[in-house]
């Protein structure tokens, strides 16, 4: 399994990409490089920008998604949410996103729990870990997606082992939130984009797995 280490440039556009329990890209969104240092991993996901989504058959919105019973595809879509500065810090098995409207204005945090980044040539991999938090600006909170995780430990997609672990990493981000340390303080939702900050494009081998000795 060869992997890239270096770090990318500022500016760079690569992939943010979520992986399945079985290696396979389930959600590809490019970002652009803001920082990629020994510190943090700061990365730029503008509205408007191309991906891919996965679409689930039969999926029933306010239900947790059935990925093993069901079918789904990855199909062209473009970023709409919001748009995102995406932190990540060694060590820590989640993301931050911090979110702005279409019009800049500052919408909270979203704590997304995933696996470690593993770095790659496109960008970066990482396993989706189902729980999220939802963080408003005055840094008031909720769970978000509980009924996702415990469908997925229930399949055997996570075990109750990786799960434990998965809460545990939460709890650590609600203790963050709560005393306004980790990325709370570091002043993000200030943050804007240089007006030469290129925006993210899609690769054509955005489904490239070969750095996994797949074909």
């Amino acid at each position: 399994m060869e992997m890239v280490r270096s770090r990318f440039r500022v500016g760079d556009s690569i992939l943010y990409r979520e992986l399945d329990e079985n290696g396979r890209p389930i959600d590809v969104k490019p970002v652009t490089v803001v920082e990629d240092s020994d510190a943090r991993t700061l990365l730029w996901l503008p509205e408007g920008t191309p991906t891919r989504k996965p679409e689930v058959s039969h999926d029933i919105p306010g239900k947790p998604r059935d990925w093993v019973n069901r079918t789904w595809t990855l199909a062209d879509a473009v970023w709409r949410w919001a748009e995102l500065l995406i932190v990540v810090r060694p060590g820590e098995s989640r993301a931050t996103w911090v979110r702005w409207s279409a019009d800049g204005v500052f919408q909270g945090w979203y704590v997304n729990l995933q696996s470690r980044l593993t770095r790659t040539r496109l960008g970066f991999d990482f396993r989706d870990h189902q729980l999220d938090i939802l963080v408003n600006p005055d840094r008031s909170w909720s769970w978000k997606d509980r009924d996702e995780l415990d469908l997925a430990v229930s399949q055997g997609r996570i075990s109750p082992k990786e799960a434990r672990a998965v809460c545990n990493e939460g709890s650590r981000a609600v203790e963050e939130i709560e005393d306004q340390g980790g990325v709370y303080i570091e002043g993000g939702e200030n943050w804007r984009p240089d007006e030469t900050l290129a925006r993210p494009h899609m690769r054509a081998d955005w489904d490239d797995l070969s750095m996994y000795g797949k074909p």
